[in-house]
């Protein structure tokens, strides 16, 4: 899925990549989550990191899909919201042998 993002906003992200604050965030997000099978939404990982969901969401999208850090958990209630969300979680350590 392709979406229009503004000029200004690519080349922030750019420079927040080389300036190493993706890479703090995605460290900060995964110091919260523990091992699998523990599986959280955005709004619990906001509240675990004090971080904005703005931040939290670009980020746990890069640790799923670039980075294969994260996977999706079935879906469930959010603790926090009491809606239904897909989770994210750690892979199971054996990996693709689950």
């Amino acid at each position: 899925m392709h979406t229009q993002v503004a000029d200004s906003s690519i080349r922030t992200y750019r420079d927040i990549k080389k300036d190493g604050t993706v890479g703090k965030r995605q460290r900060q997000i995964m110091l919260v989550i523990e091992p699998h099978p523990a599986d959280y939404s955005l709004q619990e990982l906001c509240e675990l990191t004090g971080l904005p969901v703005n931040i939290v969401s670009g980020r746990v999208n890069e640790l799923r899909e670039e980075l294969g850090e994260l996977e999706r958990a079935p879906s469930r209630a959010c603790r926090i919201t009491g809606r239904t969300i897909k989770p994210v979680r750690r892979p199971h350590p054996q990996g693709a042998l689950f």
